[in-house]
């Protein structure tokens, strides 16, 4: 922002001094393009200008969220610098290639600016502003790229031997139970009723789940038998929403009350934990770029349960 504002104060001020020199005639060198829709499936186009005397371009984006580390090069395609806020002065060009959203600004030809999509696998469209400008005018192009196709997941793959797994203990319901008879009374228990069995996806790369888009994506998911990580058929949405797999387990069991007693009866549910680093292979449909994406799957799944009950003495 502080590039931009600085621009923006270079310009009026060459303005105000052109102001002062009635006899000074510049062509004017601006654009009839003032707005450009681009596709984000790698679209490019060519932005065509009134004359040559211009040598000042700058990028600047809406979103707030985005940052890009611009590559500037010159004509010789030399890298003069890296920066957030991005400025040209002649020939070369701008080059952005952040995670999701990816360009190229090009100034080969005096009269002419080359805008190259890579892809914006952004969800919404994205929008900047192409500041042109000389000593005595400037012009603003906006540009809107729309958001790319999805990419198709090609595999999935799990790191099986090298894992973290535990066995945690959770107490799921714990309640007093009355007996008034005279004889056992056999209270009913179904120990997996309202249990969940519970996998979640994460990655620290925010592209993770836009690439593909967090619709209805079944992939194949590890879980653990026998102290031993394996793919045993289960399946999972690849979302980074915490989901909840069915576990349709409906055993009941009988916990006898003794006579003439009060009991705490506690219900503990055993379950089989393991984070596994996943690596995901993806392609695009139309530009072929194919992406790797890393991250973590957790699993949560009930194995066993432990009833424990005591007499409430009063």
């Amino acid at each position: 922002m502080k590039t931009y504002l600085n621009f923006a104060t270079y310009i009026l001020i060459l303005l105000e001094l052109y102001s002062c020199n009635g006899d000074v005639f510049v062509d004017d060198f601006r654009s009839s393009d003032s707005e450009l829709a681009l596709d984000g499936n790698g679209d490019a186009a060519i932005i065509q200008f009134a004359s040559s005397n211009w040598d000042l371009l700058q990028v600047h984006t809406y979103d707030g969220s985005f940052s890009c580390q611009y590559k500037v090069y010159d004509a010789d395609n030399n890298l003069i610098t890296e920066e957030q806020v991005p400025y040209l002065k002649g020939l070369g060009k701008i080059v952005c290639d952040e995670n999701q959203t990816g360009f190229i600004i090009e100034r080969s030809n005096p009269k002419e600016l080359k805008f190259i999509v890579g892809e914006n696998i952004r969800p919404d469209h994205f929008h900047l502003i192409l500041i042109a400008g000389n000593e005595y005018e400037s012009q603003e192009i906006y540009v809107n790229i729309s958001p790319s196709d999805r990419y198709v997941l090609d595999r999935i793959t799990y790191s099986l031997n090298g894992y973290s797994h535990a066995q945690k203990i959770e107490m799921t319901k714990s309640f007093v139970q009355y007996n008034g008879w005279d004889i056992d009374y056999p209270y009913p228990l179904m120990p997996y009723e309202n249990v969940d069995y519970k996998v979640v996806f994460k990655s620290y790369k925010p592209e993770a789940f836009q690439l593909l888009g967090e619709g209805n994506l079944t992939v194949d998911i590890p879980s653990i038998e026998n102290d031993k990580l394996a793919m045993y058929g289960k399946q999972a949405q690849y979302t980074s929403i915490q989901q909840m797999l069915p576990f349709p387990n409906t055993e009941q069991i009988e916990v006898p009350i003794p006579p003439f007693t009060a009991q705490r009866i506690s219900l503990l549910i055993v379950y089989e934990w393991f984070e596994t680093e996943y690596t995901l292979y993806a392609t695009h449909p139309k530009t072929g770029k194919q992406r790797i994406i890393t991250g973590m799957l957790e699993s949560k799944m009930p194995v066993s349960y432990k009833v424990i009950h005591e007499n409430i003495h009063k």
